[in-house]
């Protein structure tokens, strides 16, 4: 988190309400239309996977204000933390972009080929 900037809460409750919290302003956090266009649908979690993946890409699009990332992440992120949730949970906004920046470090290694490159000697 930045020094001086008010931390954003997004908290989840068993009925599968969804609120964010910034300072003294909280508000819900609704399904939106899925990456793929599909109508949005109530939010679930754990290892349930109807709602779990809108709920993985709702919390990335409102996180980084990004939805193409959030498009292009939001399966990795129901698989390491949206499934992992309890009925009622809270997680930052810090936590989630630090869970975004490991998903692109292990994203960007496993994409290489593994070899080092050597210069040629001379």
């Amino acid at each position: 988190m930045i020094s001086g900037s008010v931390e954003r809460f997004y908290s989840g409750k068993a009925s599968g309400e969804v609120t964010v919290r910034e300072g003294s302003l909280t508000r819900i956090l609704g399904p939106r239309p899925g990456p793929s266009g599909e109508e949005p649908r109530p939010f679930t979690w754990g290892r349930d996977e109807s709602g779990a993946a809108q709920l993985a890409f709702a919390l990335l699009a409102d996180a980084l204000c990004d939805d193409a990332e959030a498009t292009r992440l939001h399966q990795n992120f129901r698989h390491r933390v949206i499934a992992n949730f309890p009925d009622r949970w809270t997680i930052t906004r810090t936590r989630i972009l630090a869970h975004v920046q490991i998903m692109k470090y292990r994203s960007g290694r496993q994409a290489s080929t593994g070899q080092v490159a050597t210069a040629a000697p001379r």
